[in-house]
């Protein structure tokens, strides 16, 4: 895919509490080039109140930067998938993040590679001190 203002990312909850809470940090960013209409931002309803629930751990300002963003950002919320395609990406992330996963790949239509850390490391940094101890791959889904 080729980078343009018609590009989306899709923010998952721990993307939306640091960008809120950090505003100085690459997540924080993302969001603002978001919100000058650099890029499309998409989400679900699920992820929203997972970030919001989360930021009432944080600092009240972190929670009005929250507000602010959710205002000020011309969101596209995606659905959640049904629960039999949740089922089958829960093969390949765990089910505290499958509903994103799920929602960015199925709804958002992106292509996403799914890796664990030897798996990136095996196929992009044989150069990696971890390399010589790695386990046989994961297979790719589809």
């Amino acid at each position: 895919m080729r980078i343009s203002r018609d590009a989306p990312i899709f923010f998952d909850a721990s993307v939306l509490v640091a960008g809120a809470h950090s505003p100085q940090g690459g997540s924080a960013l993302l969001l603002e080039a978001c919100q000058a209409g650099g890029f499309r931002a998409q989400t679900t309803f699920l992820v929203l109140l997972e970030s919001l629930h989360a930021l009432r751990r944080f600092p009240e300002q972190s929670l009005r930067c929250f507000d602010r963003l959710l205002l000020e950002i011309n969101w596209e919320l995606l659905s959640v998938p049904s629960g039999e395609t949740l089922e089958w990406y829960h093969h390949y992330i765990d089910r505290k993040g499958v509903h994103a996963l799920t929602a960015a790949v199925e709804g958002a239509g992106l292509h996403i590679f799914i890796l664990c850390r030897g798996d990136f490391i095996r196929q992009h940094c044989p150069q990696h001190e971890d390399y010589p101890r790695l386990p046989p791959p994961r297979t790719q889904p589809r």
